[in-house]
């Protein structure tokens, strides 16, 4: 990421620089307010954002926090450039476990959404903004990861659904990696700890979600492996196809029926693509599966013939 690169490159040039007039103090506002810039004097370039991210990284690690978010959230509904999601997603890691931080962080979720599906669903607004794509998704899985009910209770789960399921197929190393891993963990939290309170709740959302968006999913999920993705990917579909069967294996056999129904059975110049038995060999063995691995193994043999 440009962000994490430059900040490696000139952290003590920029700190002993930029910084050294100002006083941070933890637990209290971090920078004195006579210090603070209106962020509309800067100008609106890459180098000169990653800059002021720098300085609400700063910031975030003195606890600054409504600062950071009024100001991130402030510039970028004029300037959405990805590195203001990373920031949120710096902010959902430090404080999403915090009872009291989780309503404002949501806001903060919300607010960053509603431009970022804007320039996304631009055309061509996926391939044109991976970087996008990657931080967003980066920002959704950590609050899957430290906030899941709060989440799954909210209006924009939808949407972020939506976005991910159309983003599936993105032939982009980083940017779907993150798609996959949202989708994966966010299911996964319908089985996972248990043990915990919130446990039932996690999985009556999980179930309403998947009841809602579970074909879909799995019908992008087959049209973009045998079309779309190239074999490296493959690993994190069957991983995401996985987690679906853990959580609801008899639904998730309807649903992959009906996602084989859909695919082509003959190319254009009327060539036999796949037969019935092959689509039926490769419905048992993913159904039938008891590890990860073996879902994967089949991917790959079955994803063969459209190739």
């Amino acid at each position: 990421m440009l962000l994490v690169k430059w900040f490696l490159a000139s952290y003590n040039t920029i700190f002993s620089h930029q910084f050294s007039d100002l006083s941070f103090r933890t637990g209290k506002n971090s920078v004195p307010k006579d210090k603070v810039r209106p962020l509309s004097v800067c100008v609106p370039g890459v180098k000169m954002l990653n800059v002021w991210c720098f300085r609400w990284l700063v910031c975030i690690r003195c606890k600054d926090v409504k600062c950071v978010v009024f100001q991130m959230v402030s510039v970028y509904q004029v300037y959405p450039h990805s590195c203001f999601l990373y920031l949120g997603s710096i902010l959902v890691d430090e404080y999403g476990m915090e009872e009291g931080c989780r309503q404002g962080l949501l806001d903060m979720l919300q607010a960053l959404c509603m431009p970022t599906f804007q320039l996304l669903e631009q055309p061509n607004g996926l391939r044109n903004h991976p970087d996008t794509v990657d931080d967003l998704f980066r920002l959704a899985t950590r609050f899957v990861q430290r906030s899941p009910v709060t989440l799954l209770s909210s209006g924009i789960i939808v949407h972020i659904i939506q976005c991910a399921i159309a983003a599936t197929t993105l032939d982009h190393r980083d940017a779907n990696c993150s798609v996959m891993k949202f989708v994966r963990d966010l299911i996964h939290t319908g089985v996972s700890n248990d043990h915990e309170d919130d446990f039932e709740l996690r999985k009556q959302l999980i179930g309403q979600a998947m009841g809602q968006h579970g074909q879909q999913l799995v019908t992008q999920l087959m049209h973009t492996c045998c079309f779309c993705l190239p074999p490296y990917t493959l690993p994190d579909v069957a991983e995401v196809l996985w987690e679906i069967m853990v959580f609801d294996r008899p639904t998730f056999c309807r649903w992959l029926e009906n996602a084989l129904k859909g695919l082509p059975k003959e190319t254009s110049g009327g060539a036999v693509t796949v037969t019935h038995k092959q689509l039926t060999d490769f419905h048992k063995q993913v159904t039938s599966a008891e590890e990860c691995k073996q879902v994967c193994w089949a991917i790959r043999e079955f994803t063969r013939l459209f190739r």
